[in-house]
């Protein structure tokens, strides 16, 4: 069982992490830790790994002075906690069309499964920035839920179907009490055995908290009104009206006058995207736009457009929407 990591653009950062099946520890004490530190090219970070029978912990925190791009690929399904407690965010794009794609901004978090990882990972640049991810093993998540993962739902049935999942469809927001349970595994104090039960326990209850958290999201998603469908679709035509509008939650709530929870809910429910997703598509419509009228000279212009400073990360979203490449349209 193993990651392979990949970087397109330093060689130095090529790696293969590999894992015991069932992610075992050999140790008599059932627990490990190892801390792995890197300083290069403004890439600043430290990982704190601790092992347990089921569960690999990874504390990371550091520095990117510009965003880090990582081809990944496993051969083994994999389930992950995630928590974006004070980064810029995270992607992961999955290679696969059909396959659901995975955005964790600043202070929040998901609950992931893929059949096996091929795809490319996104860190965006931030000073001082920490993050958590907790791998599970399947037979962790089932021991746990003695074989019946029908209490997860959906996601539940996906991970017996082998489907790439996340569970709620999307990342929800870090709570005081998940924050707090992440800072006591990352300031335990116990070696051996007692932390070896400590940590089982906590990631436990970090797990429970967040399929709760969800649960309550989804059931308390209510139908909507006509004056919320009206508000709703103001905020589209908004959207795409001003392209190069930076509108935080909080203003397009207020414009709309609503409040965030309604607007972002019922922005998915009735549209089937989130806003920043509107927004994205926005843009790759205009630059195809653009780029079908012969209205740009270089594709770092059109790019910009769109809203990416990278023109790889245009042309890879570009690609994704569309199924070509930006050169390889009509009219290009």
């Amino acid at each position: 069982m193993k990651i392979v990591f990949k970087s397109e653009e330093f060689a130095e950062l090529n790696f293969v992490r590999n894992y015991e099946e069932g992610f075992s520890v050999a140790e008599k004490s059932g627990i490990s830790e190892s801390v792995y530190e890197v300083d290069y090219m403004g890439i600043r970070s430290r990982n704190h790994k601790i092992y347990c029978p089921g569960i690999i912990c990874s504390l990371a925190e550091g520095s990117l002075e510009k965003d880090l791009v990582q081809i990944l690929e496993s051969d083994f399904p994999y389930l992950q906690m995630h928590f974006e407690l004070s980064t810029t965010g995270c992607l992961y794009q999955p290679q696969a069309k059909a396959e659901v794609e995975t955005v964790i901004y600043k202070g929040m978090h998901s609950l992931l499964f893929y059949p096996s990882l091929k795809g490319k990972l996104y860190y965006l640049k931030k000073a001082n920035s920490f993050s958590v991810e907790i791998e599970l093993s399947l037979d962790f998540i089932r021991r746990i839920f003695h074989g019946d993962l029908e209490v997860l739902g959906e996601f539940g049935r996906n991970i017996e179907r082998n489907l790439p999942s996340i569970m709620g469809g999307k990342s929800y927001p870090i709570t005081p009490a998940m924050k707090q349970i992440i800072l006591e595994i990352r300031n335990c104090s116990y070696a051996g055995s007692l932390k070896k039960i400590f940590v089982e326990a906590k990631v436990t209850e970090l797990l429970a908290l967040q399929i709760s958290q969800i649960n309550m999201f989804e059931t308390s998603t209510t139908t909507l009104r006509q004056s919320d469908i009206d508000r709703l679709h103001h905020v589209k035509d908004l959207l795409q009206k001003d392209l190069n509008s930076h509108y935080s939650i909080e203003e397009l709530a207020r414009i709309a006058g609503i409040n965030r929870t309604k607007l972002q809910q019922g922005f998915k429910k009735l549209f089937g995207t989130t806003i920043f997703g509107c927004i994205s598509d926005n843009r790759l419509a205009e630059a195809r736009r653009l780029i079908i009228n012969g209205q740009y000279t270089t594709l770092a212009e059109v790019s910009g457009i769109a809203g990416y400073k990278n023109p790889q990360h245009f042309t890879a979203a570009f690609k994704k929407k569309y199924g070509h490449l930006p050169k390889e349209t009509k009219g290009a």
